[in-house]
């Protein structure tokens, strides 16, 4: 049966501990109350995350930091409904929020300059859209977990970084 915490379904949380067995530095931006990676955040403030605040946020206060990760673990809200209910209780949806919510576009951009070559990529969602060729990556695992009756399954991707695309790099000829 599905959990509201995804890592609480055995097979999932046997992956998520698979890669995090080999990672030295890995950042979890919707961790709820796993303080599994090495770097974590979830916006409702009464989780067991490190940091509590927009996944965007986060993310930049750790590229500012220079961090570099082996693994990200990308696990958010998968509906616009999930992501009401975590959140909007606490102040902290809004229509912005909304407009990107499923996508997490920017969030992405970000895990991926935060992501070293040859890291992992780990998404979860129902869909299949991790980072993808638009950021050199490679699905190297897919799990599928049907959770019976009415309930959606849960795609579990595993992505690895083939290679690390220079931000603005400027040419000096």
């Amino acid at each position: 049966m599905p959990a509201s915490d995804t890592f609480d379904c055995k097979p999932i949380r046997e992956m998520v501990k698979r890669y995090l067995r080999k990672s030295k530095v890995s950042i979890d931006p919707f961790a709820r109350n796993k303080r599994w990676a090495t770097y974590t955040n979830d916006m409702n403030p009464e989780t067991e995350a490190e940091y509590h605040m927009d996944a965007c946020d986060f993310l930049q206060i750790l590229l500012n930091k220079g961090v570099q990760a082996d693994l990200i673990i990308f696990d958010p809200p998968y509906t616009l409904r999930q992501a009401q209910e975590c959140y909007q209780q606490f102040g902290k949806w809004t229509l912005k929020e909304s407009q990107n919510a499923i996508r997490w576009t920017k969030e992405k951009a970000m895990c991926h300059e935060l992501l070293q070559s040859c890291g992992h990529f780990l998404h979860f969602g129902h869909s299949s859209n991790g980072l993808g060729e638009k950021y050199q990556m490679k699905i190297v695992e897919l799990l599928l977990v049907a959770h019976g009756g009415a309930h959606n399954d849960t795609i579990c991707l595993a992505e690895h970084k083939t290679a690390h695309q220079m931000s603005l790099c400027a040419s000096t000829i």
